[in-house]
């Protein structure tokens, strides 16, 4: 019995199921069904359109893509009006730039072509004064042609000029009539005008035996030893460069101011020197060079010299000489005389005595220096003797005449001074005399 009721249950249970799927699932077919027939509905309406309305159609689809292709035509244009407003504002920007530098430009161009019409100009105006200096110099040869030229030089500051004035005058005046003296002046660099002016008038003086030339010697050897109470200046080592000043000249003498000239030169510059570079008067202290290394040193004193200038070029010498001046720069006890006597040891020889015998008081004083010197290198006696009583040149060691303390010769030097038409500047700008027995103590 209780099996028939659950039989009976499971049937009206099954039955019920079967009628909810048939349901759903009729459902699902009129949905399908519907949506097919939409489907189809919406194709017989695109395929029931009329002719005008497809052709309206096409017209708006049309209409759409080119509206759609001016918008992108408009949108192009509009970048490329963009760009090119870019490109036209950078260009104008370049131009600007480039407007810049042309205007640079050419104002560095007017400014070079204003340089070069000045440095023309200069050159023209330097080339006219060479061309004027050449024919100056083409007129004196051919006005000298038939004179002996002989380069002489001297060093000096403003305070020594008033003895070299004497010296100058002495050589010009007791020159040969066929000699025609180059006189190189070596000085300071705060050397005044009014010095060159005063100097030069020895050959306004005598225009057809001298011509007086100026060298610059700016910073040249400063600072180097001048000795324990200055009595030697700068200028004293001037004489080194001579051969750098003067590249046409291949011979030179050298005097310093305190020499007083008696003959004519001619016959000193023609003399052979064998080799040798200096020629110049013994010097009385052959000990001064010693410590060199030198057993038996020849040593000249450098106050007159003949100087073979082609020769110091040649072999170099300006290198030599400025590297011993470094090497040695505390034993220069006698400045430029300790340079020539220890670097030019071999070429170095005495010059005749007359050349530059030194203002001894009497003979035997002249005898004694000579027997000072080494064996090999003593003057004649005779010829010693001989040029003591008459001098070419006689040089003022100590004392000299302009510093009013009287020496042999000291009339004769203060009447070249009298020549000069300088004498009471002379006089009056001389030391006095009890001034240097002050500094003979220290001699």
């Amino acid at each position: 019995m209780e099996y028939n009721k659950l039989f009976i249950l499971i049937t009206i249970i099954g039955s019920l199921c079967g009628i909810l799927l048939g349901i759903f699932t009729n459902d699902l077919i009129n949905e399908n069904e519907i949506n097919l027939n939409l489907k189809n509905d919406t194709n017989n309406s695109f395929t029931n359109l009329t002719k005008e309305e497809k052709e309206n159609k096409d017209k708006n689809d049309k209409y759409k893509k080119e509206n759609t292709k001016e918008k992108e035509n408009e949108k192009t244009d509009k970048e490329k009006e963009k760009k090119n407003e870019k490109t036209d504002k950078e260009k104008d920007k370049e131009n600007e730039k480039t407007d810049k530098e042309k205007d640079k430009e050419n104002e560095k161009t007017d400014k070079d072509s204003k340089k070069e019409k000045e440095n023309e100009k200069v050159n023209k105006d330097s080339t006219k004064e060479e061309e004027s200096e050449v024919n100056k110099e083409q007129e004196k040869q051919n006005k000298y042609k038939d004179k002996t030229i002989i380069a002489v030089s001297y060093s000096t500051d403003d305070k020594y000029i008033y003895p070299t004035i004497v010296s100058m005058t002495s050589l010009v005046m007791n020159a040969a009539s066929n000699t025609f003296y180059n006189i190189y002046i070596l000085h300071t660099p705060d050397f005044q005008e009014s010095s060159k002016t005063f100097l030069s008038s020895v050959e306004k003086k005598y225009p057809n035996k001298c011509a007086v030339i100026y060298f610059n010697m700016g910073t040249k050897y400063q600072g180097l030893f001048l000795g324990k109470i200055a009595k030697i200046t700068t200028p004293a080592y001037y004489r080194l460069s001579i051969h750098e000043l003067l590249p046409d000249v291949n011979k030179i003498i050298y005097l310093d101011g305190d020499t007083l000239i008696f003959q004519d030169l001619t016959e000193l510059i023609k003399i052979d020197m064998k080799g040798n570079i200096f020629m110049g008067f013994l010097d009385s202290i052959p000990d001064a060079i010693k410590s060199f290394g030198f057993e038996k040193p020849t040593v000249l004193c450098s106050g007159v010299l003949l100087i073979d200038l082609e020769s110091l070029r040649k072999y170099g010498y300006t290198k030599i000489i400025n590297d011993f001046i470094k090497n040695n720069l505390n034993r220069l006890d006698q400045q430029d005389q300790t340079i020539i006597n220890v670097v030019f040891q071999d070429k170095i020889a005495p010059i005749p005595p007359k050349y530059g015998m030194w203002a001894f008081n009497n003979k035997q004083d002249a005898r004694n220096h000579n027997n000072r010197q080494w064996p090999h290198l003593k003057y004649n006696e005779n010829e010693l003797l001989e040029a003591y009583a008459h001098p070419a040149i006689i040089h003022f060691i100590w004392p000299k005449p302009h510093w009013k303390k009287y020496t042999i010769l000291y009339n004769e030097w203060w009447n070249i001074a009298r020549l000069t038409g300088f004498y009471d500047d002379i006089y009056n700008k001389s030391p006095f005399p009890f001034l240097l027995r002050y500094l003979r103590f220290f001699y």
